[in-house]
């Protein structure tokens, strides 16, 4: 009995309810550094939702943190990415931004990005992120 109260007090549920995403963002087939990437529950807002920003070779990682904080129930997910830079890097603050992936990746309605999440390691296929043609 001792135990299972500490365990509940403690949240120590086990790791099948804890789920974790891997994934990689590629634009023009190259790594897509220091990009956002959004989860946001496709029908139900129960889902939670969760961000990350990729590394220097497009890895991601979202996991919950201490604070229960990019905790992910299993479900179907909309998939948003954007990369905003300032169009001058040598701007201060106030300096106008672009974002350099195309606007429909980040557009929840236009997107053509998702993922189905269960509990446990989700290791996604990498995201092919294309420019627009002009």
């Amino acid at each position: 009995m001792a135990i299972t109260l500490t365990c509940a007090l403690a949240g120590c549920a086990g790791n099948g309810d804890k789920l974790v995403v891997h994934g990689t963002v590629e634009f023009n087939g190259t790594a897509l550094a220091h990009a956002l990437v959004r989860f946001v529950p496709k029908d139900n807002p129960d889902l939670g939702t969760a961000q990350a920003t990729t590394d220097a070779n497009g890895n991601f990682t979202i996991q919950p943190d201490a604070n229960k904080n990019n905790r992910l129930r299993p479900g179907k997910f909309i998939v948003l990415i954007s990369k905003i830079v300032q169009t001058d890097p040598e701007g201060g603050m106030g300096t106008p931004t672009e974002n350099l992936v195309p606007a429909h990746y980040n557009v929840q309605a236009e997107t053509p990005l998702g993922a189905d999440l269960e509990f446990g390691d989700n290791r996604l296929a990498p995201f092919q992120l294309v420019a627009e043609k002009k």
